[in-house]
């Protein structure tokens, strides 16, 4: 179509009617890793038993315009291309969904796969989230990827990433981090499945009692 041949009133219709779809955002879904435990030392999972490999856990979560089925990701590890779990859900904007090591166990022992569970490394790892590309023929291609150092990877610490400050975050009121490295630890409490708050384990402030009875006169 020629559009220098129409009369103007359609040229311009059409000018419009571009520039509305260029500059309207396009809906989609944008998923990211959002907080990572990679050495836990009690029973994260709920199952009222501790394990090293199904009590790590890793949140993910969509940060995009429009709800995403999980069942075409994957989440591994950078050592080899094996997959260590397969995700499953909707996942709405804004909603976190977060995926245990014995979830992973269980999903590799159904695919007959070495059961490493997630396998993070306690000196530090890469995770990776994967998804199927039906445009290259299900080849898989990175949407996101985390690395954790040694002191985030320790007894109780997870690493999240804070949508204040667009940083990544130590959440370290169970194990304190005083230590050099970055990130350094911000006293609150990891949030499995959870928005990354700051959930500090003691208050910051003190405040008298007649203080606080004033605040809600």
């Amino acid at each position: 179509m020629n559009l220098l041949s129409k009369p103007l009133p359609v040229l311009l219709l059409c000018c419009l009617v571009l520039a509305v779809f260029w500059l309207t955002p396009q809906a989609k879904a944008e998923l990211i890793i959002n907080e990572i435990m990679g050495d836990p030392n009690q029973d994260w999972d709920g199952d009222n038993t501790y394990n090293y490999r199904g009590d790590e856990w890793i949140e993910v979560k969509n940060d995009g315009t429009v709800a995403e089925d999980l069942t075409n990701y994957w989440l591994r590890d950078t050592y080899g291309d094996d997959l260590h779990l397969q995700l499953h859900g909707i996942l709405h904007p804004d909603e976190i969904a977060v995926f245990y090591g014995s979830e992973a166990v269980a999903w590799q022992q159904l695919h007959g796969q070495s059961v490493l569970g997630f396998s993070i490394n306690n000196t530090g790892d890469t995770m990776e989230l994967v998804k199927e590309d039906p445009n290259q023929g299900g080849v898989l291609i990175v949407v996101h990827t985390v690395t954790i150092l040694d002191h985030e990877a320790d007894d109780d610490r997870s690493s999240g990433w804070d949508p204040e400050t667009n940083l990544w975050s130590l959440n370290d009121a169970l194990n304190p981090y005083s230590g050099g490295f970055e990130p350094q630890g911000n006293s609150c409490q990891p949030t499995p499945g959870q928005p990354n708050d700051c959930v500090p384990l003691v208050p910051v402030d003190q405040t008298s009692w007649d203080a606080l009875k004033c605040q809600y006169r």
